[in-house]
């Protein structure tokens, strides 16, 4: 199986963007829980893809 090493790449970041856009949304006064729960879940995300790449997985 091929190492996809440049689509982890690209997910976290994509992931570690999505969570710092909720944060912003939240930060700019709209606080809404979706917007707590889906930064939290993006963050999440993102660390477990820098995880993948640490390790070799």
């Amino acid at each position: 199986m091929r190492d996809n090493r440049t689509f982890k790449i690209i997910l976290a970041i994509a992931c570690f963007g999505a969570a710092g856009l909720n944060a912003y949304r939240y930060a700019q006064g709209d606080e809404d829980i979706m917007n707590i729960v889906l930064g939290v879940l993006f963050l999440l995300a993102g660390l477990m893809y820098v995880y993948r790449l640490r390790k070799g997985i």
